[in-house]
């Protein structure tokens, strides 16, 4: 037995990279301390990777990943959090549940009226790909998920959980043989754990009967603090013109004080951190729920204010490199345009951008587009240009002044190659230590739109921010050359259009190019507009469903709606498939506009598609 839990010890080592699992923790504890923190909740957050040893032991203990037990482990990664106040528990459930894909159904202790337990709810949620593609090695083949485990749990029963955790949890006695000749200090036990849910109860009702108090005396700004319990700046006084309106009409004060403390929470998720103070709180409560036009009137002159937040960690790690962004294709040549021409508007465009992002440290950085080199402690740029040759070559390498010992590099060209065209590169690539929380794995430089735009990029046809719609023989003929074309660089989305009934109404839907959008099971406008400068966008009009299913091999039942992606010939990937069954099914695994958007699965999928094509492009 020995002999084996050391070798799966080691097995576990080899298999696991805990340095990715400790970033990725990070991530996820961030995202939900961002959250929290965002909806002035009063809590605290922890967080842990399970170690080689306690892994080992429960794979043991559990025997998982057998016949007899094909659950696989799923708290690898688990996140604590203590909530004050044990009405939280229930908010912050409908929080997570909307944030984080939850693998199955909540947990919690089961209560009878003869007995008594530590208060906590448990949830199981899927790692976010945008956070997992960080982890960059082969998953694991042992018994685990990559799912992780966040416990809800009250201030009092915070204490409580540790014993119990030790005591009983891991205890190899049963309940019974535990307290066996001790039935009256079990007692004891179980009054303690009453007083505590008491206590958690209590502190609740408290707060409401003196909030009633505030609210019966008048006292307005006292009343919406002990009412809605949240974090606050309770120095920025409520706006006497506020306090006026309630004192003169008791039943618009009545309205603030019946509004739910969960609703006003959903309210302020809908902003960025929010600087909460009590004239915010009355003007997102009016907004949404009373209406008075006097308070929308003063509202209307209080702006909302974002908190600042700054997190340092001080650290030392072996530095990673990180490709962001890359692409490499011939400009646009129009014929009525001069190739000196192209050169010109395509370098000046580039120049600006260098100069705007490093002028604040090379003060000397002409303004006129020239040739200039300098080097500062932590900054380096060469800029070649030459004219006469039809070439500008950048390299810049700078530090980051907000990511602790994260370095940058830029490489961007254009130049005339001996095919007689301009051709444009761009590389962005960054080092950073190992475990430092950052989880952007893609950015694409911002004079991008300006180049595209004024000057074009080229792959077979022009590259657009703009879907192209596919509407005749003629159009569909263009866009099947394309995807059958040996030469393209780039993966080109298809969209088809679904069936449309006749009499459908789309008296308030959305119009481009003379669709309704909601016939199309993505919006492609949307879409291109994110990565048209590095893939193809179409979208294809109904009638042409049938002749695209015969020519690319598709089920006629499942065209309607479809969606495809056609990767170049050079990379060998068969066409991706998403039916539109697959798409209107699609969920967020970590949706930060749950909060304030609608029509999910059609922004689950397309953030979907969005981080496979942003994928494509770092990895080639």
């Amino acid at each position: 037995m020995e002999n084996r839990y050391n070798s799966l010890e080691e097995q576990i080592e080899s298999e696991i990279d805990f340095d990715k699992l400790e970033e990725l923790c990070e991530h996820i504890t961030d995202a939900i301390r961002e959250i929290l923190t965002s909806c002035g909740l009063y809590f605290r957050i922890f967080s842990r990777v399970k170690s080689v040893e306690s892994i080992a032991e429960k794979i043991r203990r559990g025997n998982y990943g057998t016949e007899e037990n094909p659950k696989k482990i799923q708290d690898l990664l688990g996140v604590r959090v203590v909530l004050y106040y044990y009405d939280d528990l229930s908010i912050c459930r409908d929080i997570m549940e909307s944030t984080f894909k939850l693998v199955d159904n909540w947990s919690r202790a089961s209560l009878n009226v003869n007995e008594f337990k530590a208060t906590k709810i448990n949830g199981v949620f899927n790692y976010p790909e945008e956070y997992l593609i960080a982890y960059k090695r082969e998953l694991w083949t042992l018994p685990i998920d990559t799912t992780f485990e966040i416990q809800f749990r009250t201030m009092f029963f915070e204490g409580w959980h540790e014993i119990e955790h030790d005591m009983r949890y891991k205890s190899v006695l049963t309940d019974d043989e535990f307290w066996a000749g001790n039935e009256e200090l079990s007692r004891i036990l179980n009054c303690i754990l009453a007083n505590l849910e008491l206590s958690d109860w209590s502190l609740v009702q408290l707060f409401e009967q003196l909030s009633y108090n505030h609210y019966k005396k008048g006292n307005w700004e006292l009343m919406l603090k002990s009412h809605f319990r949240i974090k606050m700046d309770d120095m920025e006084r409520l706006d006497d013109g506020i306090i006026q309106i309630f004192d003169n009409n008791r039943e618009i004060a009545k309205m603030f004080f019946k509004f739910s403390r969960h609703n006003l929470i959903k309210e302020l998720l809908k902003y960025d951190h929010p600087h909460v103070n009590y004239n915010l709180i009355v003007k997102l409560i009016n907004d949404s729920h009373v209406h008075n036009e006097e308070i929308s009137a003063i509202c209307d002159n209080l702006s909302i204010q974002n908190e600042e937040h700054v997190y340092h960690k001080e650290t030392f790690a072996r530095l990673e490199s990180n490709i962001l962004f890359h692409l490499e294709l011939p400009l646009f040549h129009k014929d009525t345009r001069k190739i000196e021409s192209e050169f010109n508007s395509a370098s000046s465009i580039i120049y600006k951008w260098v100069r705007f992002k490093l002028n604040p440290v090379f003060e000397d950085i002409p303004s006129e587009l020239s040739a200039y080199k300098n080097k500062l402690p932590g900054y380096q740029v060469k800029i070649e240009y030459q004219p006469e040759n039809l070439l500008l070559n950048v390299k810049m390498h700078y530090i980051d002044s907000r990511l602790v010992g994260t370095l940058w590099h830029v490489h961007t060209s254009v130049a005339l190659l001996s095919d007689g065209r301009l051709h444009f590169y761009h590389m962005t690539s960054r080092d950073m230590p190992r475990g430092v929380s950052d989880h952007y794995t893609f950015l694409k430089p911002s004079f991008m739109t300006d180049l595209s735009n004024k000057v074009g990029i080229t792959d077979i046809i022009r590259l657009n921010s703009k879907a192209a719609f596919v509407t005749n023989d003629e159009e569909y003929n263009r866009f099947k050359d394309l995807i059958s074309d040996h030469d393209r660089m780039l993966p080109t989305v298809a969209i088809v259009q679904n069936e449309v009934s006749a009499d459908s109404d789309t008296k308030n839907d959305e119009f481009r190019d003379g669709y309704d959008m909601n016939t199309f099971t993505i919006n492609g406008t949307r879409l291109a507009k994110v990565v048209g400068h590095y893939c193809h966008v179409f979208m294809l009009d109904h009638d042409f469903a049938g002749t695209f299913a015969r020519d690319n091999d598709i089920d006629k039942t499942t065209a309607s709606g479809c969606i495809c992606i056609f990767w170049p010939y050079a990379v060998n990937k068969p066409m991706d498939l998403f039916t539109r069954d697959m798409v209107c099914s699609t969920q967020f695994d970590f949706n930060k506009s749950a909060f304030h958007d609608d029509n999910i699965n059609e922004k689950a999928f397309r953030h979907k598609l969005v981080q496979i094509i942003k994928d494509d492009n770092v990895s080639r």
